[in-house]
């Protein structure tokens, strides 16, 4: 079977990205393990994170270190207290 000229450009477009795709796997790999290990939460331990959410809070303790402290989005620490 003979490919036509437009075929073979097609084919080693496929097999260049491929190749790309090869290359930078490790990275992927590399960027999903580097965070932060996620995990649920009981019931009761995310009733306690609420609790000193708030009472820190309300001490003044700033939103992103307690995002940081619980691993979680600051976000979350603000829906937390409205």
């Amino acid at each position: 079977m003979a490919l036509s000229k437009r075929q073979i450009a097609y084919l080693n477009k496929i097999i260049a990205t491929a190749q790309k795709l090869l290359d930078t796997a490790h990275l992927e790999e590399s960027r999903s393990s580097g965070g932060p290990k996620r995990f649920r939460r009981s019931a009761v331990e995310a009733e306690k994170m609420r609790a000193d959410i708030l009472a820190k809070r309300a001490k003044g303790v700033p939103a992103t270190k307690l995002a940081e402290k619980y691993g979680v989005s600051t976000a979350y620490i603000y829906m937390i207290k409205g």
